[in-house]
């Protein structure tokens, strides 16, 4: 029978990195990576079928699939599988997870369950997550903490230099959604324009 190729694939909240040399009897094992952080060996067959879906955690805390649970993964994502869409916003650029909080446990301990309409926020922008330089923000807030890009000329969140229109661009960021607020010819038309549209949005 033709050997099955697993790495790569995933079953569950288990990622398969690699086949390893040992076996039990005919069955394949395979070294697993777990959402949670955690490491594990697993028998083919037993991922296949649908009996091995995590390295245990789904029964320890209970928290699974719950918002708080949601946050902590994709925080573990952005950061650390260069897959993740996120990834060249975060890992990339060296924004790292402290090791105590690779495990939802002690991310859990550290901050509580997540209140509803928050979302997790680096207090500082160009440092990592850890209990010291995360809280749990609204999206109003965050938006208004965003970092300033390397290309912005006007060392204002949301306003930058538009080189072909040779004017000054304001925007703001509303759910997800980004809010032109018109060209300048004068930068603090456009930073006005900016700081106006935070008094609106209650930024």
């Amino acid at each position: 029978m033709k050997k099955l190729e697993l790495a790569g694939q995933r079953f569950g909240k288990l990622l398969v990195v690699k086949e390893i040399e040992k076996r039990e009897s005919e069955h394949i094992l395979w070294e697993c990576t777990c959402d949670c952080g955690n490491e594990i060996i697993v028998c083919g067959n037993s991922l296949r079928r649908g009996h091995t879906k995590s390295c245990g955690c789904l029964g320890k805390h209970g928290m699974y699939g719950t918002p708080t649970y949601r946050t902590w993964l994709h925080m573990i994502q952005r950061c650390n599988n260069s897959n993740s869409d996120g990834y060249r916003y975060y890992g990339a650029r060296g924004i790292t997870i402290c090791e105590r909080w690779l495990k939802f446990e002690n991310f859990f301990k550290d901050m509580g369950e997540r209140p509803e309409g928050l979302t997790i926020e680096r207090v500082n922008n160009n440092e990592g997550y850890c209990l010291d330089n995360c809280k749990w923000a609204t999206l109003a807030e965050q938006g208004k903490n965003k970092r300033i890009y390397n290309n912005n000329q006007s060392g204002v969140a949301g306003v930058h230099y538009h080189n072909s229109r040779k004017r000054y661009v304001a925007v703001i960021g509303i759910n997800h959604k980004s809010i032109h607020l018109g060209y300048f010819i004068n930068k603090q038309d456009a930073i006005n324009a900016r700081r106006q549209a935070e008094e609106r949005y209650r930024i």
